[in-house]
């Protein structure tokens, strides 16, 4: 199953370009940013495929259309979780138990409504922690759908598998200064904005920029240092 998943998560972006009507290619490369909650944690670093969404459904990730109208879309995917499996590469927590990375299967809806799009995004891991997350965001982005500047908002739901697996700490982990700590499910609320800036008939610049806070089920972990985290990508993307 991982292998699966791990070879779906690179078929699916080739799969939403095909789709598409145009027959060119729309896509490039953003480098990501990612601050770490974790005591003594190092900001994660990336680099993350950008494909053109001409459809304005602004999903994210790898996603399969099942269902699609102007005005709604219903799809499947895959993806990786947002949480740093390494904990930020922290030397202060090097003597815990090694995480795995977590692959999951998502489903979920997009509807073009009240000036932007809502989105129900529903992720199942497979591989880690076996835990649930959804989330729900608006996009304010009013037809036709393609603005250049896209704030957002967006709640999370967490269960207690994903919180308790990332910031929970064992009683074989527990020391002075780090008491054992079992979390349960959380929240979290992120706030951003996404950029698309034509630089040229051929080449986009694309952008987001976001906070995300959580609540006390994740503050409150020994192991957290940090109650809001930023986030950020810059990239470009160039019609082939």
């Amino acid at each position: 199953m991982k292998n699966l998943s791990v070879l779906s998560l690179i078929l699916l972006p080739c799969l939403a370009v095909a789709e598409g009507p145009s027959k060119q290619w729309d896509l490039g490369l953003a480098v990501t940013a990612r601050q770490s909650p974790f005591v003594g944690g190092d900001a994660q670093l990336g680099v993350k495929p950008v494909i053109l969404d001409s459809s304005g459904f602004a999903i994210d990730g790898p996603a399969l259309a099942l269902i699609k109208t102007p005005r709604a879309q219903y799809y499947v995917g895959v993806g990786l979780d947002e949480w740093d499996h390494e904990r930020g590469d922290s030397a202060d927590l090097s003597d815990m138990h090694e995480l795995d990375r977590a692959i999951n299967l998502r489903v979920g809806g997009a509807w073009k409504l009240l000036s932007g799009v809502t989105l129900f995004d529903l992720a199942q891991d497979m591989t880690a922690h076996k835990g649930t997350q959804l989330k729900a965001r608006y996009t304010f982005n009013p037809e036709p759908y393609q603005a250049n500047f896209r704030p957002y908002a967006e709640l999370q739901w967490l269960s207690d598998k994903v919180t308790d697996y990332y910031v929970g700490v064992q009683a074989d982990e527990a020391k002075l200064g780090r008491p054992a700590y079992q979390a349960d499910a959380a929240f979290a609320f992120r706030a951003g904005l996404a950029i698309e800036q034509p630089l040229s008939p051929r080449l986009t610049l694309v952008g987001d920029a976001a906070i995300t806070a959580y609540d006390s089920q994740i503050s409150d972990s020994p192991i957290i240092e940090r109650s809001q985290i930023w986030s950020g990508a810059i990239g470009l993307r160039y019609n082939w």
